[in-house]
């Protein structure tokens, strides 16, 4: 066997180890949210499950807001300058992004404590939401940065550790207080609050002891640039704005129905809503460790082997996400049933929404594509889009049909999201299809 042989070897073991690790990280993720959701549920019932995750959507809708961008914009900046060895522009990154994201979760935090009983009483008509819903503000800075952290982690290549630090900790933890015995409402998001709070600072941890890759300053790293990167706020913006919509398209149909049903239908929506994103799990721990590689490999002008990984990305995925979704349509009714009594109610609207999810599954990942290889402004406006599908087709649907039509809206506009992404890397950059 030749050299070049055996390095490709080593490569392709490299690579695919890393996504079954990262797999595993989304797995421990999976077992800690399903049985999250499963034990709420049952100890919650029907009634105070459905305030749990209004107050669960509404953390990662503020989270999402207070950081503006600014996690991707670090992650795409550090991957990229230290892959021409630039150590000081990517701590300036690192340093700026943490400032801005920290003070977003502080505003955040106060705007959600001020609103908590106007929110509850004239927005979801549900008075007793107001003080969950105060309660729950102690998460948002916590997990602001947790997912912050995490994204800077995989700019430094730790995509594995990154994951690890901003989704795959604090369901467990979570889940965790409730087996030793945390059953209100109340104490349940206090343990939502810590979980995430270990998180981040797990996560500033990790990226301190990587800190001395940021004191490497190559003086000859401008002529191995061939991209050079804008300020850090101009790739935050676009990104910013993808990440609210993507939140708020997650988050819209529950707040309408909210608006619109009884609460014991926004729980057993939820409960449909996040088994069928466990695609996500599959997509995002694929996609989340290549990022940083589509970013180095971009700003180096290696099209051959951008190309290569984004195929390689989206095979891995449809390998491993295909059979998920299939469960999905096949046994909706058993899933549903594993959550809790009552919640089978939703079977339809999960077999609904996993179509949605096939066509993403089949086109995954090229909206990190276009984020680390400075498209963010296309992948904004086609995110727009998305939401303008969401809000027409939301407001169409949910009044008259309920939780159906929230599941109908949510399948279009994320089969929307695969296909409009694919096509504009296709435009864009067809030497990385």
């Amino acid at each position: 066997m030749t050299l070049n042989r055996l390095d490709t070897l080593y490569h392709m073991v490299r690579t695919y180890g890393a996504y079954m690790a990262a797999l595993g990280v989304r797995a421990l993720e999976m077992v800690g949210k399903l049985g999250l959701y499963m034990i709420a549920a049952r100890v919650l019932g029907v009634h105070e499950s459905g305030l749990f995750f209004l107050c669960l959507t509404w953390v990662l809708l503020i989270s999402t807001l207070t950081r503006a961008g600014f996690e991707k914009a670090v992650m795409r900046h550090v991957a990229a300058e230290l892959a021409i060895r630039k150590g000081r522009e990517a701590r300036r990154a690192l340093l700026l992004g943490t400032f801005w994201v920290t003070l977003g979760g502080a505003l955040g935090t106060a705007a959600t404590i001020l609103l908590a009983q106007p929110l509850a009483v004239y927005v979801f008509k549900e008075p007793d939401l107001a003080f969950p819903l105060a309660i729950s503000a102690a998460a948002i800075v916590p997990q602001t940065l947790a997912i912050f952290t995490g994204h800077a982690l995989t700019g430094f290549t730790r995509g594995v550790l990154g994951q690890l630090v901003q989704n795959g900790l604090w369901p467990g933890l979570t889940l965790a207080a409730l087996a030793a015995g945390v059953h209100s409402l109340d104490g349940i998001l206090y343990a939502l609050a810590a979980a995430n709070l270990a998180a981040a600072l797990l996560g500033v941890v990790l990226i301190w002891r990587d800190r001395g890759r940021l004191r490497i300053d190559d003086p000859n790293a401008d002529a191995a640039a061939v991209e050079h990167l804008p300020a850090l706020w101009r790739t935050a913006l676009p990104l910013g704005v993808v990440e609210v919509v993507q939140i708020t398209l997650n988050s819209l149909p529950v707040l309408l129905l909210a608006a619109f049903g009884m609460p014991s239908e926004v729980g057993a929506f939820s409960v449909a809503n996040r088994i069928s994103m466990l695609v996500w799990v599959v997509i995002i721990s694929i996609g989340t460790i290549a990022a940083p590689k589509f970013a180095a490999h971009h700003r180096q002008g290696e099209w051959d082997e951008l190309r290569s990984l984004n195929r390689k990305v989206r095979l891995t995925v449809a390998a491993f996400g295909v059979p998920v979704v299939l469960a999905m349509m096949v046994f909706p009714a058993s899933l549903l049933a594993l959550i809790g009594p009552g919640f089978e109610i939703a079977a339809t609207a999960l077999v609904i929404m996993s179509v949605g999810q096939l066509v993403n599954c089949l086109l995954s990942c090229q909206d990190i594509m276009l984020a680390m290889t400075g498209h963010g402004g296309v992948l904004r406006w086609l995110n727009a889009a998305q939401f303008v599908s969401c809000c027409v087709l939301c407001a169409v649907l949910i009044p008259p049909f309920g939780m159906l039509g929230a599941a109908i809206a949510t399948a279009i506009f994320i089969a929307q999201g695969g296909i409009g992404t694919t096509l504009a890397v296709r435009r864009l950059m067809p030497r990385a299809l």
